[in-house]
């Protein structure tokens, strides 16, 4: 077998030869980030919108058709069937309800839906069979409280008072139907 041995010499024009070959692209890489740095050049501006924008802020109106703001629930249409609540991947919305006046009626105590936890998917407002809950088209909801960030569309608890003139509104209904 014949060995073939490196001499001195190429082994360090090799050597030499890539640390200015790595010099270059160090060189390159600084000169082609300089511009950006300086902001030189028209191609070079800055991208990024302020917010809010002074020249083209954004309206409601210059939405996309299917983008998902802010939750609102019609509590007049609502149910109180908690399926929202129920398919909700993050636990945002909390349903509360008890039998309303009527017995075909239900009374929503409670919806409140906690946008701090909101990851506006749009599965709620998929499977709300009434479709009293929609996505408006309102996309600020800053606030400098967390609690601020729960919105609560529900019709409060039920006082005594009303138990007591709800159970004889039903009294009356049931009893002539009784006797007949």
């Amino acid at each position: 077998m014949m060995y073939f041995r490196r001499s001195v010499f190429i082994a360090l024009f090799w050597y030499l030869h890539s640390i200015v070959k790595s010099s270059l692209s160090i060189a390159g890489s600084c000169f082609a980030t300089l511009p950006y740095l300086l902001r030189i050049g028209e191609s070079r501006k800055e991208v990024t919108d302020g917010y809010p924008d002074p020249i083209s802020s954004k309206t409601a109106d210059d939405l996309p058709p299917r983008s998902r703001g802010l939750l609102f629930n019609d509590i007049e249409r609502c149910t109180g069937c908690g399926d929202c609540e129920h398919v909700c991947p993050a636990g945002c919305i909390e349903v509360a309800s008890e039998p309303g006046a009527h017995d075909s009626r239900i009374w929503v105590s409670v919806f409140d839906v906690d946008f701090s936890r909101c990851v506006f998917c749009g599965l709620c407002v998929d499977i709300c069979q009434p479709m009293s809950l929609v996505h408006t088209r309102q996309y600020e909801g800053a606030a400098y409280q967390l609690e601020d960030l729960v919105a609560s569309f529900g019709r409060g608890q039920v006082t005594e008072e009303q138990r007591e003139k709800w159970h004889l509104a039903r009294q009356r209904l049931s009893a002539p139907q009784e006797g007949a």
